[in-house]
């Protein structure tokens, strides 16, 4: 069977969002995560032809001025499940993001942003998972960003 010869476009936009570290995952093999507790859904691929990815953002927010972050590493992972309890051989881990403590919503300096580059197809129904491996601070959190296009 010969392969697809021509060039792939996506048909429309998707950028997935999530707030995560309320809840740290100290693993990062993919195992021991709960999906919507521990591990978050930043992105779920197209159900019928699957989704391109570009890249995530990860942006510290916070809901009372010149608030810090918690120093942590954030993990981002590609899933085949959006439920459940993950394990080695449906979650992996792709990319981390070392972030140090961060002073969020400031009155004259900008925050910010750390990119993670993915550049891949996601099949379909996957999803693009985050964590933290810290607990957020009181009144902050991470926020991923992912940008992508659905084929």
């Amino acid at each position: 069977m010969s392969g697809n010869a021509q060039p792939q476009f996506t048909r429309q936009g998707n950028i997935g969002s999530t707030l995560f570290g309320g809840t740290a995952l100290t693993t990062s093999d993919g195992s021991s995560g709960t999906i919507g507790t521990t591990m978050q859904i930043a992105f779920t691929a197209d159900a019928t032809n699957g989704s391109y990815v570009e890249a995530i953002r990860v942006m510290a927010v916070a809901s009372v001025a010149a608030t810090a972050t918690a120093a942590t590493v954030a993990r981002v992972y590609v899933s085949s499940i959006a439920t459940g309890s993950t394990t080695t051989s449906n979650t992996y881990l792709i990319g981390e993001l070392a972030l140090p403590a961060i002073t969020a919503d400031q009155t004259t300096t900008a925050t910010n942003w750390f990119d993670l580059p993915l550049g891949f197809r996601l099949p379909a129904g996957y999803t693009i998972l985050v964590s933290s491996h810290v607990v957020n601070n009181g009144s902050t959190n991470l926020r991923a960003i992912v940008f992508g296009g659905d084929y």
